[in-house]
């Protein structure tokens, strides 16, 4: 089960739900063991209807700044990546392994329509979520610092890669052609 605690792990899942896409929630409280030791397990197994299954890491992030500017924010641990990269390989071909950055913000006073692009309310914030796959974030790492033990996309290389999660949950024939290429270089909204 999710840690409940973790309001970004638990507003994915109510999204992934409220889609009616078929996922199962991985227990985190004990990690997995295999023949090379230890491993932190996934967040979740996603089955969309059409395309690849996901594996998924869920990272959560603030929206915006201090300032009120979205500074996509998108650092990971070498513990996430690493396990990560083992349960893809274990999975196999039939999955991709993605990191979903989820972004939490406050509630605006006077909300856009429900069917325009505001985001996914729960428990008070807006959550927006956004995914990108695992090989392509590993090709354009840097170092947040050895001490740390984190790795992060350059900004400007990450809104280039990233896509909005709905894409990676192909529900139809129609929509399956976007799974395709996984990371096509499109200009995501709001960006320079």
């Amino acid at each position: 089960m999710a840690r409940r605690w973790n309001p970004y792990e638990a507003a994915f899942e109510a999204n992934i739900r409220h889609l009616n896409v078929p996922c199962v929630v991985v227990d985190e409280c004990r990690r997995a063991v295999s023949d090379e030791g230890s491993l932190k397990n996934p967040d979740f197994l996603v089955y969309p209807k059409m395309g690849k299954n996901l594996v998924v890491e869920v990272k959560g992030k603030l929206a915006k700044d201090s300032y009120g500017r979205r500074p996509w924010e998108n650092w990971v641990t070498t513990d996430d990546l690493s396990a990560l990269v083992r349960w893809q390989q274990m999975f196999g071909p039939g999955f991709v392994a993605a990191l979903v950055f989820v972004y939490a913000e406050e509630s605006q006073d006077f909300p856009l329509p429900a069917n325009s692009d505001t985001g996914f309310p729960f428990r008070g914030l807006v959550y927006r979520f956004w995914a990108v796959a695992l090989d392509d974030y590993v090709a354009h790492l840097r170092s947040r610092g050895m001490a740390w033990k984190a790795v992060a996309m350059a900004r400007e290389a990450f809104r280039a890669r990233v896509r909005p999660l709905n894409e990676w949950l192909p529900m139809s024939e129609s929509a399956a052609p976007k799974m395709a290429g996984l990371s096509p270089r499109r200009k995501v909204r709001g960006s320079r």
